[in-house]
């Protein structure tokens, strides 16, 4: 299985686990399988067209990814949440 790793500010948002075990090729499918369990995410993640938020980043194995990206069990999927403040 795929690792996914959620930074804390979201899984405290979503009320759930920093870390999750997904299943996939790709990180398109990987967050399919988070969602099916864990649905509340999908808002914070995808906009409404399915595309990652502008404000969301996401990475495979430390290089920067899209949802076309592949994945074997052996990555590690972070999902990154921009900050800022004024």
């Amino acid at each position: 299985m795929t690792t996914l790793r959620l930074p804390r500010m979201l899984s405290e948002a979503a009320n759930t686990e920093l870390r999750h075990d997904v299943t996939g090729t790709t990180v398109a499918e990987a967050l399919g399988s988070l969602f099916e369990a864990k649905p509340g995410l999908r808002n914070h993640i995808l906009d409404d067209g399915g595309a990652v938020r502008p404000h969301v980043s996401v990475f495979v194995d430390g290089v920067q990814s899209d949802l076309g990206t592949a994945v074997v069990d052996s990555s590690e999927i972070r999902i990154l949440h921009a900050v800022s403040g004024g």
